[in-house]
């Protein structure tokens, strides 16, 4: 049976690690969007940075579901469920339009992004922190 092959599901903060042209699955909040290059920057505070850190934050490229995005998904303050590819950002790409303090290596290219809803962020966190222990030792045995 062929098919697309299944995204990972990983932290905003583990996107860089992953290799370049994974799918991923990852949930993100609105933090800016860039019109001009249809990027949205998101950021999940985890693992927890104590101020004055930033949190990790990511560029992704909404480009290609600019027809099925609402205003609400855009909206700073959203939590967001994404779905993409992760892109590796070109030196000679001109990023400082996207965030001035963006020092990520990464960004992801989204093909679906849609409403988190009203997620219990602590419980989402400890999950999904649960199930890639879980993934690495299976990997690890198998």
């Amino acid at each position: 049976m062929n098919g697309p092959l299944p995204s990972t599901r990983a932290f905003l903060s583990d996107l860089p690690a992953l290799p370049v042209n994974s799918k991923v699955r990852f949930l993100g909040c609105v933090r800016t969007y860039n019109i001009q290059k249809g990027h949205l920057i998101l950021e999940h505070n985890y693992p927890r940075q104590k101020p004055p850190q930033e949190p990790p934050s990511v560029a992704v490229d909404i480009n290609a579901v600019l027809e099925t995005i609402t205003s609400e998904e855009l909206s700073v303050g959203a939590w967001v469920n994404v779905l993409g590819y992760v892109r590796r950002i070109a030196r000679s790409d001109d990023d400082s339009a996207v965030s001035p303090s963006h020092t990520n290596p990464v960004y992801v290219e989204a093909v679906m992004v849609f409403p988190a809803g009203a997620v219990a962020l602590g419980e989402y966190e400890r999950i999904l922190q649960e199930a890639l222990g879980v993934e690495r030792r299976v990997r690890r045995t198998g």
